[in-house]
């Protein structure tokens, strides 16, 4: 399923609903694939898949090395939607200009996620956790210029051709 992640994460600064400094994304990615169709045409010896234009869901899977143990609860807030903002390194797949890696991308999430948390940890030990996004809305960016955005509810979708 790797040919999947149209971004992946590494050593990202992360923050939570805004405000809340979350931790270090340690890796991470978002997965996107196109939904496809059957066409079968009149004489065809074979059906074909062809783009429907949309997308199956989109997850982001991220592991987290927590700033405190506390963030956890802004994860239970809300059923579970968070507003997760990422800013470092990443690699991101643009159709227009391939793959695209630097050391200052910020990625911004917004989705459910899937695990409800439980803060288990030692004293004095900040854990790192591993969730699940499910994405409502996507938005990558360099020096702010959008590489890539996908918004669910609007039906935006930059760059267009990705679709």
């Amino acid at each position: 399923m790797a040919e999947n992640k149209i971004i992946s994460f590494e050593k990202n600064k992360c923050w939570i609903n805004g405000k809340e400094f979350f931790g270090i994304a340690e890796e991470g990615s978002v997965e996107a694939k196109r939904k496809m169709l059957d066409y079968d045409g009149m004489a065809m010896p074979a059906p074909v898949k062809i783009p429907s234009g949309k997308f199956e869901a989109i997850t982001a899977k991220l592991k987290v090395k927590l700033s405190d143990p506390l963030v956890l609860t802004e994860l239970s807030k809300n059923r579970g939607f968070a507003e997760i903002k990422l800013k470092g390194k990443s690699t991101v797949l643009n159709s227009t200009q391939g793959f695209v890696n630097d050391e200052d991308i910020t990625t911004r999430i917004r989705g459910f996620v899937e695990e409800i948390p439980v803060p288990i940890h030692k004293d004095g030990e900040l854990p790192s956790k591993e969730f699940t996004i499910n994405v409502l809305f996507l938005e990558v960016s360099h020096n702010g210029s959008v590489i890539l955005k996908v918004d669910v509810s609007s039906g935006e979708v930059i760059p267009q051709d990705l679709v």
